[in-house]
C-alpha cells in the first residue's frame, strides 16, 4: 500500500519533469543591422506537451548585454508544441551585443505557475555596425531646359536668375555676372 501510494504521488512529478521546453534557434533580423534598424531576435521554442501559450516575455539592455526570458505555460497530455516568440529591440549603439534567453514553462493558467527551475538557456551574439549615408550623384543627368525666375524659358543671359531642369528632378540656380 505504501509503495502504491508513492507511486502515485511520484507519478505526476516524473510526467511534469518531462514536459520541458527547449529552445531550438535564435536567429536575428536583419542579418547585419546598422544603428538606425529596429532589430528583432527569433527564438524558435519547442515544448513536449499539449499547448504552450506564452504567459510572460521581457527583455533588459545593460550595456551591451540585453538579458531576456520567457515562460509558457504547458498542459498535461504529451504531445510537441512548437512556437516561436520575437523580441523587437529598438534600434541599437554601435557595438557587439550578446543576447542572452532563459525559457522557462509552467502549469496552468495562464498565467501559470512558474517551475522551479529554468528549461533552457542560449546565448547569441551579433554586431550593429555604422550606417554609412551615401548619396549617389549622376554625372549623367540631361538639361530639360533653362527657365527665369517667372518661370518663362530663357536662354543663358548673363546678369539674371536662371534655373537650369535636370531630368532626374535636380534644378540648379544660377546667376552668371558679367
Amino acid at each position: 500500500m505504501k509503495k502504491g501510494l508513492l507511486i502515485l504521488l511520484c507519478l505526476p512529478m516524473i510526467g511534469f519533469g518531462q514536459m520541458l521546453g527547449s529552445i531550438s534557434s535564435l536567429t536575428i533580423s536583419p542579418a547585419n543591422p546598422n544603428n538606425i534598424d529596429t532589430v528583432y531576435i527569433y527564438a524558435e521554442l519547442s515544448f513536449t506537451s499539449t499547448g504552450c501559450p506564452l504567459d510572460v516575455k521581457s527583455y533588459s539592455i545593460i550595456g551591451n548585454s540585453i538579458l531576456a526570458s520567457t515562460q509558457h505555460c504547458l498542459g498535461i497530455a504529451a504531445a510537441i508544441c512548437n512556437t516561436t516568440d520575437t523580441f523587437k529591440l529598438n534600434p541599437l549603439l554601435v557595438g557587439t551585443y550578446l543576447f542572452d534567453l532563459t525559457l522557462s514553462n509552467g502549469s496552468g493558467g495562464p498565467p501559470c505557475t512558474a517551475g522551479i527551475v529554468p528549461s533552457d538557456n542560449d546565448i547569441i551574439t551579433f554586431n550593429v555596425v555604422s550606417s554609412v549615408g551615401i548619396e549617389e550623384h549622376s554625372t549623367n543627368k540631361k538639361l530639360l531646359k533653362i527657365t527665369d525666375i517667372l518661370g518663362r524659358e530663357a536662354k543663358g543671359t548673363k546678369n539674371e536668375v536662371l534655373f537650369y531642369i535636370y531630368d532626374d528632378g535636380t534644378v540648379e540656380k544660377r546667376i552668371v555676372i558679367e
